[in-house]
């Protein structure tokens, strides 16, 4: 177990992939704070652990009225921003310093506030499950969910007033195997 041990903290220092079992492979890679980050391929899904970090979500002044809840027992992230009072608002919360690009979830639950979700609005930020429900949002542009092609799993849009979706982008979603736009 030791030699293991001693072996993957080599292979952390120098950022390569890792053939841990059969079913099993950790690609291990240091961010720009050179914190480790170690992708998990189970399953032919993709979950990232996050090690190192003290912070992974963002400051919460920085993307207020969003909310980063981080859950340890499970090493993941979700982004609620439910509270979000315009489209400009919601873009410059992305334009913030995210220390780790990748969530499990998004939320956006009864929002009045928001008619449109703009083409690339997350910036880069991906999420494998995406839940905006019983809102006013109108319309969801093109490229809106880009940063979200080869990760999301799950799209969830259900009781807004959506009169526009790409439709055409659904063959961009890799791993996309739930998708729920009813009551609109």
């Amino acid at each position: 177990m030791k030699s293991l041990i001693i072996i993957l903290l080599y292979f952390v220092a120098a950022g390569v992939s890792v053939q841990v079992n059969d079913h099993h492979q950790d690609r291990i890679s240091r961010d720009v704070r050179n914190q480790s980050q170690v992708h998990v391929m189970q399953d032919d899904r993709h979950h990232t652990e996050y090690y190192g970090y003290e912070r992974p979500c963002p400051d919460a002044e920085d993307i207020a009225p969003c909310v980063c809840t981080y859950y340890n027992e499970s090493n993941t992230m979700a982004l609620d921003c439910s509270a979000v009072e315009s489209e400009e608002q919601l873009k410059q919360i992305f334009k913030a310093d995210f220390p780790l690009k990748n969530f499990r979830e998004f939320y956006f639950q009864g929002n009045n506030n928001l008619k449109v979700l703009e083409a690339g609005i997350f910036n880069g930020i991906s999420f494998e499950i995406i839940n905006i429900g019983n809102n006013d949002l109108e319309v969801i542009e093109s490229q809106a969910l880009d940063s979200c092609y080869e990760v999301v799993t799950d799209i969830f849009l259900k009781a807004n007033r959506i009169t526009f979706f790409p439709f055409d982008e659904l063959s961009h979603f890799s791993k996309l195997s739930n998708f729920d736009i009813d009551s609109n």
